[in-house]
């Protein structure tokens, strides 16, 4: 019994994770989407968006990898190949989903990486000068 209790409180946690990280990137994607094409999506719709974007992501990156690790080819090529590939599948969802073009798509997701590592970085100022004063 201690075991399955562990199980799922492991298993809540990561659910809750996922469920968080997935709220804060439906609102970085609200923001990016208000930015780049001053289009206002509601709460719901973004959360659908960026959960289809990352099954894409996901989905379009495996075989890919698979095909071209099978081949031997250099860790550094299929890395690049599976990024460029996993970002052309978000954009594609994006663009159907938006309605918009695939090059607004693509500034969609770049404006939201830009806002993730500035959102990181004043992270890692504000927990590296509390570390220091420590």
């Amino acid at each position: 019994m201690d075991f399955i209790s562990s199980l799922g409180a492991g298993l809540a946690v990561i659910i809750g994770l996922f469920l968080i990280i997935l709220l804060i990137a439906s609102i970085i994607f609200k923001a990016a989407t208000k930015l780049v094409v001053k289009q206002d999506t509601t709460s719901g719709m973004s959360i659908a968006i960026v959960l289809l974007g990352a099954i894409a992501s996901t989905i379009a990156g495996i075989p890919a990898s698979i095909i071209f690790g099978l081949l031997n080819a250099p860790e550094v090529f299929i890395s690049i190949l599976s990024l460029i590939i996993s970002f052309s599948a978000t954009s594609g969802i994006y663009m159907l989903m938006l309605k918009i073009n695939f090059w607004k798509a693509s500034l969609i997701q770049i404006i939201m990486l830009l806002i993730v590592l500035i959102i990181v970085f004043l992270f890692a100022l504000l927990f590296g000068g509390l570390a220091a004063a420590m």
